[in-house]
């Protein structure tokens, strides 16, 4: 362990002092940058087996944000970057991948709920931003931003992926990039739109200055963008600066605190030259995966098996699996399907064909025949992306089975 610890350490300081690799990397497409990437994570993740154990957190479900957030955090540089396993306390399924899925999918759910106070929806993108006010919610919020930044890097190191997106502002900001002008309107159309006005027009007689006012529990509270900004009074002349405050101020000085701890976390486990390659879409694409899923590519790469293996596609259970799937179910569906197959509700940012299972191999989606009378109801093996499909005598019948196996799903029924 001491030799890995000092090989990779030369090999991040060869990145830091010669930057010419990562500018060479930074031009290629990205399914290569992505392969270049998951060989650093070779590199940089400590394996099972090499003579240090997998690190293992036990988690009550009904705890699962405070047991995660005492046992993530109590753990130093080197132990998370070793395989994390995870443990649900009182359920007796072993984790070789699967459980860790789920539990990256259900803690960064209540990372992200606005109820927990951390982040807020954007009302234009959808995706989650930092709350300004999160430190009202909660006292500790830092602490927890900084632990949220964990998660998120160990997402990308486990390979995982989240239903959810990220904001472009803290994309950037972990990519060490300029939040610009015009992704503001991805960010605040609203104010986007003010500002181009602004921008186009003359303020000579609007009255600004150089603050700015903000909602706060229902009181409104107005912030000097520089010192003594409320006296300083904006004009055609310097309404440019008045722009770049307004947009500093947007994306990162109502929350700079909050992104450096999410940022200091974040690199507690993958230094940032590993993912300094990547623009903010292509980083959006590794945490949250393909959002809509695509059917027939999920089609093409499934391999069939045990009475299913001669026909395939055309065995009268399997047309009638992708009927339900195209024509029945709704996109929610599709995704807790999926969920329930394979332990994530994304598809990786290659497709379907980049599906892996617990050991880092691909791994197909798999379809396996099941006697009705021994498994009356679909049932997954998420560690393999096994799912074993009884064969039902209706359409009707297959339906209810899916339906029942995955509102299931949730509490752990139908899962190995």
């Amino acid at each position: 362990p001491e030799n890995s610890c000092l090989e990779e350490e030369d090999w991040l300081k060869s990145l830091r002092s010669d930057p010419s690799p990562l500018i060479e990397i930074s031009m290629k497409p990205f399914w290569q940058k992505h392969v270049w990437l998951l060989n650093q994570f070779r590199l940089l993740q400590l394996p099972h087996g090499a003579g240090l154990e997998a690190m293992r957190i036990e988690i009550r479900r009904d705890h699962l944000l405070e047991d995660s957030f005492s046992q993530v955090m109590s753990m130093k540089m080197g132990e998370l970057r070793r395989w994390l396993r995870v443990q649900f306390v009182g359920e007796s399924g072993i984790d070789a991948g699967g459980i860790e899925r789920e539990w990256f999918a259900l803690v960064s759910k209540s990372l992200l709920d606005p109820q927990t106070g951390l982040f807020l929806i954007e009302k234009d993108s959808g995706a989650f931003g930092i709350n300004p006010s999160s430190g009202v919610a909660n006292e500790m919020h830092l602490e927890y931003f900084r632990f949220a930044g964990r998660i998120l890097a160990n997402l990308l190191l486990e390979q995982a992926s989240i239903p959810y997106l990220i904001s472009i502002s803290i994309l950037k900001h972990l990519l060490g990039s300029p939040v610009s002008f015009s992704d503001l309107e991805l960010i605040d159309s609203e104010l986007f739109k003010h500002l181009c006005w602004i921008k186009n027009n003359s303020v000579e007689n609007l009255g600004l200055s150089f603050t700015v006012a903000s909602e706060h529990f229902g009181a409104m509270e107005v912030t000097d963008l520089i010192e003594g900004g409320s006296l300083v009074s904006v004009t055609d002349q310097n309404k440019d600066d008045y722009l770049k405050q307004i947009l500093q101020n947007r994306v990162l000085g109502r929350v700079e605190a909050q992104i450096w701890y999410l940022a200091f976390g974040f690199y507690e486990v993958i230094p940032p030259q590993l993912i300094s390659v990547f623009d903010y879409c292509e980083l959006s694409h590794l945490i949250s995966g393909i959002q809509e899923i695509d059917v027939e590519d999920w089609k093409e790469n499934t391999s069939y098996h045990g009475e299913y293996r001669f026909a395939k596609e055309k065995h009268p259970n399997i047309v009638t699996f992708w009927k339900i799937i195209e024509e029945e179910f709704t996109g929610e569906e599709r995704s807790r399907l999926l969920q329930f197959v394979t332990g994530s509700s994304c598809v990786p940012p290659h497709g379907f064909k980049a599906l892996q299972s617990n050991d880092g191999q691909f791994r197909k989606f798999n379809i396996w025949s099941a006697n009705k009378i021994e498994t009356p109801l679909p049932k997954a093996h998420t560690c393999f992306n096994k799912l074993d499909l009884p064969i039902y005598e209706s359409k009707t019948d297959l339906l209810n089975g899916l339906i029942t196996a995955i509102s299931f799903a949730s509490v752990g029924f139908g899962i190995d």
